[in-house]
């Protein structure tokens, strides 16, 4: 589909503008799907205030949803109203973790459709030259840590009137990538072991927080005799006095906005570690787009190099790639349902059949269908 297609992408704000620029560049036409016209570009595209609106959606080659997480299933839906054989990409998460059922269940009503979920992190080309890194550089050895932070402030943004993830908290930003990242360096089945299993007792502490839902947290889970740790926080250093970064994070500078995204792997001999971008340092205001950096440190000392890996532009490669191929695997919402039992330990009363049972896609089971499970209302 690159260099040839239509490509409309619903909801215009900033990730929506985000991936209209990528499309555009790949040489698909974009249109707009968005009810505010203030939000048009420029210069102006076909546009509509809604579906309903759309002359013919099989004129649509990809539907890209950035609209709120919260309105993800109905737009799905709708699409899926006017074409049952819809292409769909969706910003992650694909759904609220209330709803991977019956999000599911639509997907299975309609198996003419093929729906993609955004995940550059699981396209990072970055990720998987560290991982032949590792392989090379401490043969042998197996992994003893995997750690990721993924960490941002977030305030200015909401403050602008981004949108609030007030169902997930944090987990809504960048834990799916998280996860994404570690499916690069733990084998496949402690991998899926890990997405489906209980969070261990003890494993997770996050930072309440009355706007955001959540604003920080920290999971330290063995899998495998893998010590995986995971830490995100959407406050910058607001965190700090409930919630602090882990220590050995310290050692790496952040970029404007307090952003700092860190894959850092442990052998016994070595420690390797990806700085994503955007980097930071001393000029970190000037920030150097898709460049990213990995340092190697080992007893004869420390060692930087850099990989150059656009991470959109990659992952909308991929994702049209798998929407025009022959068959088209169903979205694997693993990373979903690890965040919903996350949540379901945060709020234990919310906890239920929705959590548990899951096909092979990692998609939950009709059992969970009645449950009501709703992070919003405990907080409240």
């Amino acid at each position: 589909m690159t260099g040839r297609g239509h490509a409309c992408v619903v909801g215009y704000g900033s990730v929506g503008r985000l991936h209209a620029r990528a499309l555009a560049d790949l040489g698909l036409t974009v249109s707009v799907l968005d009810p505010e016209p203030s939000r048009l570009p420029d210069p102006p595209v076909t546009w509509w205030r809604s579906i309903g609106h759309v002359p013919d959606a099989r004129d649509v080659d990809v539907w890209v949803v950035c609209t709120p997480t919260h309105t993800h299933l109905p737009v799905v839906a709708s699409v899926l109203a006017r074409d049952a054989a819809a292409r769909i990409v969706v910003e992650k998460p694909a759904c609220r973790a209330a709803e991977l059922a019956e999000f599911t269940d639509l997907l299975d009503a309609r198996p003419a459709a093929r729906v993609v979920v955004m995940d550059q992190y699981r396209y990072a080309s970055a990720l998987s030259s560290m991982a032949r890194l590792v392989a090379r550089e401490a043969p042998g050895e197996p992994i003893r840590a995997l750690r990721v932070v993924f960490a941002k402030d977030r305030r200015p943004d909401v403050a602008r009137g981004r949108f609030v993830d007030r169902d997930h908290g944090v987990f809504g930003y960048e834990w799916l990538h998280m996860l994404a990242a570690l499916g690069h360096f733990l084998p496949a089945t402690g991998y899926d072991a890990y997405l489906r299993g209980p969070v261990a007792p003890g494993a997770l502490r996050v930072a309440p927080d009355p706007e955001l839902v959540l604003s920080a947290a920290h999971e330290r889970t063995p899998v495998g005799g893998v010590e995986v740790e995971l830490f995100s926080t959407v406050v910058g250093e607001g965190a700090e006095p409930a919630l602090p970064r882990p220590a050995w994070t310290r050692d790496f500078p952040r970029a404007i906005g307090e952003r700092q995204r860190l894959v850092r792997v442990e052998t016994a001999s070595a420690h390797f570690t990806a700085e994503l971008e955007p980097l930071g340092g001393p000029l970190r205001e000037q920030v150097r787009r898709d460049v990213h950096r990995i340092t190697v440190r080992t007893p004869a000392g420390d060692r930087r190099l850099e990989v150059v890996d656009p991470l959109l532009r990659n992952a909308w490669t991929g994702m049209l790639a798998s929407l025009s191929a022959a068959t088209c695997p169903p979205p694997d919402l693993r990373t979903l349902h690890r965040i919903a039992s996350l949540i379901g330990v945060v709020w234990p009363r919310t906890a239920d059949a929705a959590l548990v049972g899951a096909d092979r896609a990692g998609r939950p089971s009709r059992a969970g269908r009645e449950s009501v499970f709703s992070p919003r209302q405990e907080s409240a």
